[in-house]
């Protein structure tokens, strides 16, 4: 729930609370004149007109329910309003919380990479006789550390932009060659894992093809980082009626039921960020979700049998059909 829409909630019920209170002063006030007038009369041993008893005992009743609801309605409103602000601390706090955790991530994952570009720069100038093996293997170090950072800021900059009414350009793609070309110049695939697609080559998408880049890159970059060298990773594809199915498939770690949800919400990472041996910010399935949910689309994890995860992507063929 938005920080907006809890501020909304909570004006109405405060409203309806003071307008309650409003009520029943008047009608407490009324009373009192009923009951002060009674007492006059009866002091003064004057003859007043009263309703007939039938009449007297019927609006006795009905103004008795009338009270003893609304006062049900002002208890309930009230432990509604209670309820709805300290859910709202919670969210904060854990904002906060994640928030946190981000800071820790990125100030880590943004000074290491440039650590060690500083170190390969000052070993080559301090060095530079040093043999041809040697550096090629220190430029090929810094090189991926210049990937690395690259990536970082990449998400940043995305994850900015979807959420700032970034406009989609939705083209018709091959994706047999769309993901083929992504996967094949994609710079963490190495060691011996295997990273296949299983794509019908006739199938064709609309998708915004800067942002569904990324959706590729980042599901890739989980599968990668959570499975182990000799761990195969597949990218399939298939069709349901008018949708897309493309599926990520690894045989890593997997994720817990009760975390399947919490992974796509923005910053949040797996675990203690202080203990926490894999690299990464909380970016990256929020960024696909998003990406996902602006293509009309739906993301799901599932648990791969017997161990890893499915990530699995439902999208409409063509956009131009989607109200």
């Amino acid at each position: 729930m938005t920080s907006g829409r809890i501020r909304l909630i909570s004006f109405i019920i405060i409203a309806y609370m003071i307008t309650c209170l409003a009520w029943w002063t008047v009608l407490l006030l009324q009373k009192n004149d009923s009951i002060y007038l009674y007492q006059d009369a009866i002091s003064s041993n004057a003859i007043i007109d009263l309703p007939e008893e039938s009449v007297f005992l019927a609006k006795y009743q009905r103004q008795k329910y009338m009270i003893i609801g609304e006062g049900i309605v002002f208890a309930l409103s009230l432990i509604i309003g209670i309820w709805i602000i300290n859910k709202a601390v919670q969210d904060e706090f854990k904002i906060a919380q994640l928030k946190n955790n981000f800071l820790v991530s990125i100030t880590h994952e943004l000074k290491t990479p440039i650590a060690s570009i500083k170190m390969i720069l000052e070993t080559l100038l301090n060095k530079p006789k040093l043999e041809e093996s040697k550096r090629v293997q220190i430029e090929s170090n810094a090189l991926n550390e210049t990937n690395r950072l690259e990536s970082m800021v990449n998400k940043l900059l995305l994850s900015a932009k979807i959420e700032d009414q970034y406009q989609y350009n939705f083209e018709e793609v091959h994706l047999k060659y769309f993901l083929s070309f992504i996967i094949y110049n994609y710079p963490l695939q190495k060691g011996r894992r295997q990273v296949t697609i299983d794509c019908p080559a006739e199938i064709k998408a609309e998708v915004d093809q800067e942002t569904f880049k990324s959706v590729i890159q980042n599901l890739l970059e989980n599968a990668i980082k959570y499975s182990s060298l000799d761990d195969d990773i597949m990218v399939k594809v298939s069709l349901d009626n008018n949708n897309i199915v493309l599926e990520c498939i690894d045989e890593g770690k997997g994720i817990a039921d009760t975390e399947k949800t919490e992974v796509l919400k923005k910053f949040y990472r797996i675990g203690n960020e202080e203990f926490r041996s894999t690299e990464g910010s909380g970016l990256g399935l929020f960024i696909v979700n998003e990406i996902i949910k602006s293509h009309h689309g739906k993301l799901t994890i599932l648990d791969n049998k017997p161990k890893g995860t499915i990530i699995r992507i439902h999208i409409p063929m063509s956009q131009k059909n989607v109200v």
